[in-house]
């Protein structure tokens, strides 16, 4: 240290006026490696009046003895460069212009700080402490049993605090203890900043950032930054070293609990570990149930992003419980908590939440979190949930998109229960594995736009949109579904679960099932566009399904309104239900296709036959072979022209007609060939009596006969002799009259549609 802004220390002169002049000459004073006793450089701090404001400069000395500067005045710089102190400097309660510890951090040897002690040291301008090694433990009245090497507690520094290639090495007790310090500048921490203890910085004032920037926070106990109620006005880093690229590596917990940053919080190409499950916590740490916590940070409050950039990669959870990030969350990297909270943001307030690309082990919780954006966990990847739930958003609520293309998630679902989303829910090309469980779940959720779960979507597992309420459109053409449990499918068993939803805007399937059920029992849409042959598994639930109107899956191409396609697509369903029958002859008649509406509903009166015994399926086959169970009113009519048929046909027999007897007022008996002769008459009239009684008509007594209304006086005139094959006739005749009233009654019930089955 022989430069021109260095004198060299003459060893037989007194210290003091020597480095008084040295000051004086705008200089500094090389001791050479000298030992100076801590009780001169005293005398010489004292008696700074003396000096120039240039300030007191000491360089290469060896400073043996305690220097004790309690509450001392020193109203000019002082620097010790390069130089080694063998025992701690105590200036508690002194003020100081500025005070600058500092060594070369390219020299072959490290220069030693046994410990500083600077509570409520006030301290106009900077405290620099670069290159220096800072050991020992050293305990204060404050301690309370946990020692220190560096003691700021009620400091208030006007300038900024640096430590650029310090090494904090406390044997057992922290690194840094400095509650409630005011920092009128900035904090910077880096460039070969090593810490193997604690920074303990609870309700901290900072006036500017807080950088940790190519540091190494290895501290023994697991804690290794607490910043708990801090005031922050700048931003704070924790990143590489700018230009040299020195990752910045943290091997312990850092809290922020209730702390105030009014910048940002940004994290970039830094290694970052938590402790042990239970390791670095504190009595006073606010309860969590995640095990191994990197970043605890409830209520935290950041005005400006919390971004985790570059190829960062965090070993622990980030809990930020009701914390306010008015800038939102943007993250990079890895974020890896297996089997546990990767990141929990629950009832916290945010304007954006962005892990695009993020690979995380864990489970992002956002429960009951309202987020004033956009979602975006685009070919984001998640493994090793915990608790089977990847991201576990029950009552979340975005006023923006959610935007879930590409993601890929093992081993839990995406459960969005409750939440209220303003905007699409859009999981094109995304992967959910859960088998056995949910995989996409928008239970009870609010969806104001689609839900678009399509173009590649899969999903092994079950997809639940149970009482959702979705006022765009449920897309799902070009997705693979697919649930496999082992058992018999049940309900537990569907591969889509849209029990009761609400789709305002219709729904578009044309996907593909590969095992289990779809049950939209209870929903409702405007339109439906499927491929009956195919979009429905036989297991299905579609009873009470509420449609308005058919439409084609993809565009252009034609909705299938045939009433055969749409009778096979029910008849092939396993669980009948008639809501599901009638609801699709609703939707025929209401589109004009009024045939193909009763034809629909024959269809389920053949369906429930088939459930039916005794009695009832008797009567149910009668009604169906008559009058298609009263849709086919003119089917009468055909069996009253059969009969009438039949009968005219019988009684054109001459057999037949020699069994008719008539008989006249005077009980004169006529056949059908003429009257009977009787002993005392000598000239029979004609066949009919010549006109005493009505010739037999076989047409004209057949529609006497079966058509009941009709009276056409052949039936009351003619009638079969009262021998055995009269008898006979008798008893034919009469059935036919009978099937008649039958024909004609259900004929004219049929014609008025009260016999149509409900």
């Amino acid at each position: 240290m022989d430069g021109s802004g260095w004198v060299p220390l003459r060893p037989d002169d007194d210290f003091v006026p020597q480095l008084l002049a040295a000051s004086r000459a705008r200089r500094g004073l090389d001791c050479a490696g000298a030992e100076i006793d801590a009780a001169e450089v005293r005398a010489a701090l004292l008696a700074s009046d003396d000096a120039d404001p240039f300030g007191l400069r000491l360089g290469d000395a060896r400073i043996t003895g305690r220097l004790d500067l309690r509450t001392c005045t020193v109203p000019v710089p002082v620097h010790f460069e390069s130089c080694d102190f063998t025992e701690r400097v105590n200036m508690q309660g002194a003020h100081l212009h500025e005070l600058v510890i500092v060594s070369d951090t390219a020299a072959s040897r490290a220069h030693v700080l046994p410990g500083l002690v600077a509570s409520g040291t006030r301290i106009d301008k900077n405290l620099i402490l670069s290159g220096m090694v800072i050991n020992g433990d050293v305990a204060t009245r404050a301690s309370s049993g946990r020692p220190a090497c560096l003691w700021l507690t009620d400091a208030d520094i006007g300038g900024s605090l640096v430590a650029v290639g310090t090494q904090l090495l406390p044997p057992t007790g922290r690194a840094v203890h400095a509650d409630r310090i005011r920092v009128a500048g900035n904090i910077r921490l880096g460039e070969g900043f090593r810490a193997t203890g604690e920074l303990r910085m609870p309700a901290m004032h900072l006036g500017g950032s807080f950088g940790v920037m190519g540091a190494d926070l290895i501290p023994n106990d697991g804690r290794a930054l607490d910043l708990t109620e801090a005031t922050i006005n700048g931003s704070v880093f924790l990143m590489n070293s700018p230009g040299i690229g020195r990752r910045c590596r943290v091997g312990g917990r850092i809290e922020m609990s209730h702390a105030t940053i009014r910048g940002a919080l940004l994290i970039r190409n830094a290694d970052l570990t938590a402790p042990p499950a239970g390791g670095g916590e504190d009595f006073y740490n606010v309860e969590s149930d995640t095990e191994r916590t990197f970043l605890l940070a409830p209520r935290l409050t950041v005005h400006g992003t919390f971004r985790v950039e570059g190829d960062t990669v965090i070993r622990g959870g980030i809990v930020l419980h009701g914390a306010q990030l008015d800038g939102g969350v943007k993250l990079a990297g890895a974020l890896w908590n297996p089997d546990d909270s990767a990141l929990d943001l629950t009832q916290a307030a945010l304007s954006g939440f962005d892990a695009g690309g993020v690979s995380i082990e864990g489970t992002i919780r956002l429960g009951s979190a309202r987020i004033n954006g956009l979602l975006r966990l685009e070919n984001t990847t998640f493994t090793k949930p915990r608790r089977q739930r990847c991201v576990s958003a029950v009552n979340l609520t975005v006023t923006g998109d959610v935007q879930l293309r590409g993601l890929s998630a093992v081993g839990g679902s995406l459960a969005f229960r409750g939440a209220s989303i303003t905007g699409v829910l859009n999981a094109e090309n995304a992967f959910v594995s859960n088998p056995g469980g949910p995989t996409v779940s928008l239970h009870m959720a609010q969806v104001t736009g689609n839900v678009r779960l399509c173009r590649g979507f899969r999903s092994i597992g079950r997809v639940v949109l149970t009482r959702a309420v979705i006022g765009g459109r449920l897309r799902a053409d070009g997705a693979t579904l697919t649930w496999k449990d082992g058992e018999t499918p049940s309900l537990r068993g569907t591969a889509i679960d849209a029990n009761s939803a609400v789709v305002r805007g219709g729904v578009n399937l044309g996907w593909r099932i590969v095992a289990g059920a779809v049950n939209f029992a209870g929903a409702s849409t405007s339109y439906l566009a499927d491929r009956p042959d195919q979009d429905w598994p036989a297991d299905s639930y579609v009873g009470g399904f509420a449609y308005e109107r058919f439409e084609a899956v993809e565009w252009p191409g034609e909705a299938v309104w045939d009433p055969d396609v749409r009778i096979a697509w029910l008849a092939r369903m396993t669980r009948y239900d008639p809501r599901a029958w009638e609801h699709l002859a609703a939707v025929l008649r209401t589109a004009g296709d009024v045939d193909g509406a009763e034809s629909v509903l024959v269809a389920q009166r053949r369906r429930a036959r088939a459930l039916r015994t005794g009695r009832r399926r008797f009567f149910d086959v009668l009604q169906d072979v008559t009058v298609r169970y009263g849709f086919r009113p003119q089917r009468a009519l055909y069996l009253l022209v059969a009969l009438i048929a039949a009968v005219t046909a019988g009684l054109s027999l001459p057999g037949v007609q020699a069994q008719m007897r008539a008989t006249d007022q005077n009980a004169l008996v006529f056949t059908t060939s003429g009257a009977q002769p009787l002993p005392d008459e000598h000239l029979p009239p004609g066949a009919c009596g010549n006109g005493k009684v009505r010739c037999l008509s076989p047409f004209f007594y057949a529609v006497d006969t079966v058509v009941p209304l009709i009276d056409l006086h052949q039936r009351s005139t003619w009638y079969p002799v009262a021998e055995r094959d009269g008898v006979l006739l008798e008893w034919l005749l009469n059935l036919c009259t009978i099937l008649g009233w039958i024909a004609s009654t259900v004929f004219a019930v049929s014609f008025t549609r009260l016999g149509r089955a409900s």
